[in-house]
């Protein structure tokens, strides 16, 4: 039980960890690669995934509406780090005070250079946050794909342990020697074909079919159990 509940600290502590480095790439990406897009880039890619994921993500056995649970978890998710936290309230005051700076300067006072650099510092902080904001959005939407893709890797890994199964037993009947080394090979890549995918996908820095990362991974995973059955202790 104990060993349980440290697996889903830890797990809880990755996906923290993964949404920072989602918000700090996209940062990145604002500043370096693609500055002259702005927040529109985060835009933009926030509704290609909602499109995405209305049209391509129609069933699933873990909710009835695949589309409708993903914008829940967004809605919560952005709820709970921005609204209830009060940023939201701050960009909006910051809002308030440049345009009442401007209005005030525009009419009584020369704009100054320290005010200007403020006024710069106070629009690049609200766009920076306005992009967290959608980093964030995109990343609760992916990440309820990602669940709702678990019954793929069980599926996946069931028939790889059947077929195994089955190898395991005709390579008996045959007199076929057991592989030590394959075995520990196939079983290191298990764990790999399951986190990747969440780091893949999650870390993906533009518009992706969910179906091109899950589907390939949920395949080797599917292999390399198969492989790691089959070469298991083959005699009792």
């Amino acid at each position: 039980m104990g060993s349980l509940l440290m697996g889903l600290l830890q797990f809880v502590c990755w996906l923290v960890l993964g949404l920072i480095g989602n918000i700090l790439l996209e940062w990145l990406f604002m500043g370096l690669l693609w500055p002259e897009a702005g927040v529109s880039r985060s835009q933009q890619l926030l509704e290609a995934e909602l499109k995405i994921l209305q049209q391509d993500v129609r069933k699933s056995l873990i909710a009835d509406a695949p589309a409708d649970f993903a914008l829940t978890v967004a809605s919560d998710l952005h709820q709970a780090l921005y609204q209830k936290t009060g940023l939201m309230n701050a960009m909006a005051v910051i809002r308030q005070q440049q345009q009442g700076t401007a209005h005030t300067h525009t009419h009584l006072l020369p704009e100054t250079r320290f005010r200007r650099f403020i006024n710069r510092c106070n629009a690049g902080a609200e766009e920076y946050l306005l992009a967290a904001m959608l980093a964030t959005q995109v990343y609760a939407l992916r990440l309820s794909v990602l669940f709702l893709s678990i019954p793929v890797f069980v599926l996946a890994g069931l028939v790889g342990a059947i077929d195994g199964i089955v190898q395991r037993d005709l390579n008996r009947w045959r007199g076929g020697r057991e592989l030590g080394q394959r075995y520990h090979l196939a079983k290191s890549f298990i764990a790999p074909g399951l986190s990747l995918p969440w780091i893949v996908y999650l870390a993906w820095p533009t518009p992706v079919q969910p179906v091109l990362i899950i589907l390939p991974f949920a395949v080797f995973v599917g292999l390399v159990v198969a492989i790691t059955t089959a070469t298991f202790k083959k005699y009792f």
